[in-house]
């Protein structure tokens, strides 16, 4: 198999970068290696900050590899379950995560972002979660941290309109940090990174842990897993994801009463 993500590191930065041509699907495959690296920066005193970061000029990633979605309730709990172990390990990272964006940020690759503490946006990114288009959740973590990050008022209009928006309206919800030309993307990165090397490491460290720490708890994972595993009991989801690899409107039932 063709590793399609990468870990380097150079002088106390990790980067994480997707190269999964044209427009970095989150394959099962990307995600497992993707967690390999997460795992092996856990334990890393030597790396201070993270970049996660596409090597394609169009896209972040637009999100799950949809052929890939499990044919029934226990493998779709199973998969969200792994995505949400996934994301927990990179939002706990003890290092700084800093997100670069452009392109499609879609679903699952929102998601990643959401997991990240600083966002840093080309003007020419777009955000959203259409997985209700398809009958699916955005649930890996992502309507928990939509609700600790924009609120409830703009989660539910991104999750249950599931159109994208802007990176200049993003930066307005509070969706990313900052907002800045393409051309200068690479370079503020760059910027803020190196900002941060040049703080005390330790003190970097417990900042985080310490604003982690400040989040409300939650028992929304449960609830996520959950409402997943019920897609599952209904035909939407199933007819959601065959539509969309088939290239036409899909036929939703009418909801299940109960």
């Amino acid at each position: 198999m063709v590793e399609n993500v990468r870990l380097e590191t150079d002088g106390g930065v990790a980067r994480i970068i997707l190269e999964h041509p044209p427009l970095n699907v989150l394959s099962v495959a990307l995600r497992r290696v993707f967690f390999e690296h997460v795992k092996a920066l856990e334990s890393r005193d030597d790396i201070h900050v993270v970049v996660v970061e596409s090597a394609l000029p169009r896209s972040f990633s637009v999100g799950s590899d949809l052929r890939e979605f499990p044919e029934d309730e226990l493998g779709g709990v199973a998969k969200i379950r792994f995505e949400q172990y996934l994301l927990d390990h990179l939002a706990g990272l003890p290092q700084v995560i800093v997100a670069k964006l452009r392109g499609f940020v879609l679903g699952g690759g929102g998601e990643i972002m959401l997991a990240c503490d600083l966002r840093i946006a080309s003007r020419n990114a777009q955000f959203g979660f259409p997985e209700i288009k398809v009958g699916g959740l955005p649930v890996a973590g992502g309507i928990k941290r939509l609700m600790q990050e924009v609120g409830p008022v703009h989660a539910r209009q991104l999750v249950l309109s599931g159109e994208p928006i802007p990176a200049d309206k993003a930066l307005a919800i509070g969706l990313v940090t900052e907002v800045v030309d393409d051309e200068r993307l690479d370079q503020r990165v760059y910027d803020v990174v190196a900002q941060l090397l040049a703080r005390p490491h330790n003190s970097l460290r417990l900042a985080k842990r310490t604003l982690r720490a400040a989040l409300p708890p939650t028992l929304i994972d449960t609830a996520e897993a959950d409402a997943f595993g019920a897609l599952y009991r209904g035909d939407n989801l199933r007819e959601g994801v065959a539509a969309f690899i088939e290239k036409r409107e899909p036929r939703f039932n009418p909801p299940a009463k109960g």
